[in-house]
Order: structure tokens, then sequence, then C-alpha cells
């Protein structure tokens, strides 16, 4: 096992993710305030905000998604399986994921915003690369 590269400061609980679905505002599609463990599926989501959290449930990263092309799955199992393919680190660190699914139509930019200010309120980089060994 690699050594712990990066752990947020946030434990993702129903409270925190209800502090966090608020945020998001009219754009949420639907109100999940329970952790999906990794492998599973997220539903039928198209566009989203994910936040895998580790094996004590800290948040250790946000993500957006927004294809433009239909998927087979919801959109954040879709990428939280490529992150996993990706990188030997979430696959040792990751063990669950929490989503908040945006309605359709949220707009790319709105998507990006939202990440953006959800991953501000749970203290995680954006982008943690340069830390992470793979």
């Amino acid at each position: 096992m690699s050594a712990l590269v990066w752990q947020g400061v946030a434990t993702m609980t129903p409270e925190r993710y209800a502090v966090l679905a608020s945020l998001v505002g009219p754009w949420l599609e639907e109100y999940r305030d329970s952790p999906i463990w990794i492998g599973e599926d997220s539903g039928n989501e198209r566009r989203a905000i994910y936040i895998p959290v580790n094996g004590e449930g800290v948040a250790c990263y946000c993500g957006r998604t927004r294809p433009e092309r239909a998927l087979c799955g919801g959109a954040a199992s879709v990428r939280i399986r490529q992150h996993m393919t990706e990188s030997r680190s979430k696959r040792e660190e990751w063990s669950a994921y929490w989503v908040l699914p945006l309605r359709a139509d949220t707009p790319a930019v709105v998507v990006s915003e939202l990440e953006r200010t959800v991953a501000a309120r749970l203290g995680v980089p954006l982008v943690n690369r340069r830390w992470r060994r793979h």
C-alpha cells in the first residue's frame, strides 16, 4: 500500500451533504444523503458533483461530470471508474463516494462553478495530481 498522499479536512455526513445540497440550490436534481460504495452504480444522473471519501468518511477529492454524450449508468459512477483505472493511490484510498446529482440542463459553466464551491467548502483541491504518486 502506498503512503497516504491526501486526506481532506471534512468528514462527509448526511448533515454536511444537506449543506452542500443547499449550495447547489435549484440545480439539484435529486437529494441523496448517503454514500455509495466504490464499484456501485450511482443512478442515472447525467451531470453531477461527486465526492470520494476514504474509509473514515473524510472527503479526498471533489469532481464533476458534464458529459456531452449519453452514458450507460450514472455519470458519477462512470467517472469514479475512470479514476480507479488511472490511479493506484485512489484505488487504495477511496472507499465510497457521495453524489450531488444535477439537472440535465445545468449549464457546463454552472457545473464548474458548483464544483469549485463544493471543493472550497470541503477543503479539498480540484486538481491534486502533483501530490499523488501513481
